[in-house]
């Protein structure tokens, strides 16, 4: 994709054209100067000249010599003018390159914004989003595939909504309750005849989560949906599949359990362990954590990473929305869709940056090939989030890429009170160098668990 492709956009041009305004300021004054400043310069250093023309004794007239002054305006003022215009006009290309980066900034930013509205399910908020990414992109497929998902919201508003703005409820089936299927926004109660939709629980790059009750066992699980619209992409689909397969081969208390995987309608779903509680971003900031529990938290994480990375598998995705809190305390590991089962680079491809930048390694956001150690510095990251109250690095997706790759975060120890040891857990764990860091999660655990008893 060429710039010029970018700048074909209507959206782009126009942002284009509003951030040249000082261009447009500095031709303004170019051209004041010339008339009003060059032009009197000029009159006042080679001054008219008026000659009497006399006959014999009478004044019969007189001659005026404008002279030099108007042959230098004229010789020099086409060059001035012609200047003028040639740094306008470079001054314009420069700007472009700065423009082509910002609307791809503003293209991510808006479907960061849409994906978190969709989420909470503020769908007017998430088309207007969408909108607004589809208006700076210039990748045509990426433009259809946003415009196809805005019309899929906006017959999705329009199937809750009709009259004066009132929402009227699914028809229900007998002995389901009608507050279940508002929730479901419309969608099949059942999936594959044996799973009843109960609410969703959330919504995100890879799918919807709902809660269901499995009708056959008598117990409640939790479904995770490829969007019906989506399910013609094929990566996407072999995504999909690649995370039911990837979990259903982890069986550790600290990891969501799969059980099944189907399809039903043209739709795909896996049905996994309902994890009743909060994700761990959620948990820290419904009240501050006390470094104790935060430890805790840690051990049971790295517990479920070793295993993971045993089975030869890696996260590549870990983040506090990742983990599970469940209400009695114990920590389940979640959404394994950036899982790569190290060794099968078929899916995965190098080069290609997949994550969250917030807590991503390096490497990662480098586009390289991943492996544990990835794994540790997000576990690192999210470690210092949970302890600190912040995130280690904070501005715009390219600013915390260039953080991740290039800055060392502030130690703990400079924002609040903690032992020292932890700023060495975190400057170990967070090493640029992946030869740096710890090598394994027991590594980890281990120097940990050497201070626990001191916490």
């Amino acid at each position: 994709m060429s710039r010029w492709d970018v700048v074909r956009r209507p959206a782009v041009i126009r942002l284009w054209l509003k951030r040249a305004m000082p261009v447009y300021l500095f031709v303004i004054l170019s051209l004041l100067a010339i008339r009003y400043g060059f032009k009197p310069y000029l009159r006042h250093k080679y001054p008219t000249i008026v000659k009497k023309e006399k006959f014999l004794f009478f004044n019969v007239g007189r001659r005026v010599y404008r002279g030099k002054w108007v042959r230098v305006y004229n010789t020099w003022s086409p060059f001035l003018f012609s200047g003028t215009a040639a740094i306008a006009c470079l001054w314009m290309l420069l700007l472009l390159k700065s423009t082509v980066e910002r609307a791809n900034d503003l293209s991510i930013a808006a479907l960061e914004k849409a994906e978190k509205a969709q989420a909470a399910d503020e769908m007017s908020q998430a088309i207007y989003y969408l909108k607004v990414a589809s208006s700076f992109t210039a990748d045509a497929r990426l433009r259809e595939d946003i415009n196809r998902k805005i019309q899929e919201m906006k017959s999705s508003l329009a199937s809750r909504t009709t009259g004066l703005g009132r929402t009227f409820p699914a028809r229900a089936e007998p002995g389901l309750d009608k507050t279940a299927v508002q929730q479901a926004g419309g969608a099949a109660e059942f999936v594959a005849g044996r799973y009843r939709r109960v609410r969703k629980l959330g919504q995100g790059g890879m799918g919807v989560v709902w809660l269901a009750e499995d009708t056959t066992l008598e117990r409640q699980i939790a479904i995770k949906e490829l969007p019906l619209q989506l399910t013609q992409d094929r990566d996407l689909r072999d995504r999909f599949f690649r995370e039911a397969k990837l979990l259903a081969k982890l069986t550790h208390p600290n990891i969501v359990q799969v059980y099944d995987i189907l399809e039903d309608s043209g739709a795909v779903y896996y049905t996994m362990e309902f994890v009743d509680g909060l994700s761990l971003d959620r948990a820290a900031k419904t009240t501050r954590l006390p470094l104790t529990t935060i430890v805790g938290y840690a051990l049971q994480m790295l517990k479920g990473i070793e295993y993971a990375h045993g089975m030869n598998i890696v996260h590549r995705d870990l983040k506090p929305m990742n983990i599970m809190v469940r209400n009695d305390g114990m920590i389940k590991i979640a959404d394994f869709g950036l899982a790569k089962l190290v060794g099968s680079s078929s899916l995965t491809m190098v080069g290609t940056v997949m994550g969250s930048p917030m807590y991503m390694s390096p490497e990662q956001a480098l586009g390289e090939d991943v492996d544990a150690r990835s794994d540790l510095y997000s576990f690192s990251m999210i470690l210092y989030e949970l302890i600190t109250g912040s995130p280690a690095f904070s501005g715009g997706t390219k600013e915390i890429i260039a953080q991740q790759i290039h800055a060392v975060p502030a130690p703990p120890s400079s924002i609040l009170d903690v032992p020292r040891w932890i700023d060495d857990l975190i400057a170990k764990g967070t090493a640029k160098d992946k030869s740096q860091r710890y090598q394994n999660a027991s590594e980890i655990m281990a120097a940990i668990e050497k201070h626990a008893g001191d916490v």
